[in-house]
């Protein structure tokens, strides 16, 4: 009895713990003109200094928002942001306790004084009909991150060993401006595709292609992931390029470049080793160079290992293992896209007394 009084008593002071360290913020969200409730507003707390995002939420259909957040004692800013419609900001100087924002009216960009262009800051989400889109200049990352730490920083995304899930939905499809990049999978874009390159993430549900063109909504409970590049930056070349020497001539390479310009994108990968290895990782090959997911995988009881007929590493000597691939797509005009890709593989052995 003495134990469960203890325990209840720990399990008590952990909730009001954490009531205390996390306030409740609400409000309702209305269109000033019309005073209809505005729904699938995107409502957000961000750093006053550096307009890092804190948390986010939509409005319901009754215009009405809800979320949690930490104690926090730095100026923030709660914004809300709508397609249409100019932007609210409001200036707090921390959140210390839960606060009623009552009702927010936001004003129709037309509405708001003629002939004078504002400019305002992108929102980092926003919701358009059915797609989630985020902005990538709103999540802090370094200078030479690839896409999956980019993917990384966004609320209610997971990456766990290449599996991607969006607000505990798995995505199946990466596509990089529409079209697939090596292959739907995108485990390719996810690792060699640098981060600064990134404007918008959008995320939809996955369509099948009657879906896509009758306009039906979604049956899949999977999700598609769309890296819009930025327009500046989508052109020249790019790249990862990797390599060492050791003893004994052992060497190892491997290299991704890209090219893209407009709505060409050429890319090659490559790699070259003789340390009884297949050169990029393992998630790269498997979901990839041949088949995507349903490749088939052999491993042999000396270590070696197969895809979809290509055997790599696990003889007795030194197995020199080179590979190559090329991708090409391009849009000669709306309606007639060309895409593909083709990959070799090589692998010899030799045995020293």
């Amino acid at each position: 009895m003495q134990k469960f009084t203890l325990l209840f008593a720990f399990l008590l002071i952990s909730c009001l713990s954490f009531a205390q360290n996390n306030m409740m913020l609400k409000g309702k969200v209305i269109d000033k003109n019309s005073g209809l409730p505005a729904e699938s507003v995107t409502v957000y707390l961000s750093v006053a200094k550096d307009s890092t995002l804190i948390d986010y939420t939509i409005t319901n259909k009754s215009g009405n928002f809800e979320f949690s957040v930490k104690k926090n004692s730095q100026p923030v800013f709660l914004k809300v942001s709508m397609i249409g419609y100019q932007d609210y900001k409001q200036e707090l100087d921390g959140i210390t306790a839960s606060r009623d924002f009552g009702t927010i009216a936001i004003v129709e960009s037309s509405k708001v004084l003629d002939e004078v262009i504002v400019k305002t800051e992108a929102p980092p989400i926003r919701i358009k009909k059915d797609t989630l889109e985020f902005n990538a200049a709103s999540f802090k990352v370094r200078p030479d991150s690839n896409v999956e730490t980019l993917l990384k920083q966004l609320p209610g995304v997971e990456v766990d060993n290449g599996k991607v899930t969006v607000n505990g939905k798995e995505v199946n499809q990466i596509l990089v401006n529409g079209k697939p990049f090596f292959d739907k999978d995108g485990k390719i874009a996810l690792q060699s595709l640098p981060s600064e390159i990134i404007n918008k993430i959008q995320v939809t549900d996955t369509k099948t292609k009657k879906e896509e063109l009758s306009g039906q909504k979604a049956s899949s409970n999977n999700a598609t992931i769309n890296l819009t590049i930025d327009e500046d930056k989508n052109k020249g070349f790019f790249g990862r390029f990797t390599g060492g020497y050791g003893t004994d001539s052992r060497y190892e390479s491997s290299a991704l470049i890209n090219y893209f310009k407009g709505n060409r994108k050429i890319s090659f990968l490559g790699s070259s080793n003789n340390i009884n290895s297949a050169g990029f990782s393992m998630n790269e090959i498997f979901d990839n160079m041949s088949g995507g997911r349903n490749a088939s995988v052999n491993i042999g009881g000396d270590g070696s290992f197969g895809v979809n007929g290509m055997n790599f590493g696990g003889v007795k000597g030194i197995t020199q293992s080179n590979m190559a691939g090329l991708n090409y797509a391009d849009q000669f005009f709306k309606g007639f896209d060309v895409s593909g890709n083709y990959f070799y593989e090589s692998t010899s052995s030799s045995i020293r007394t």
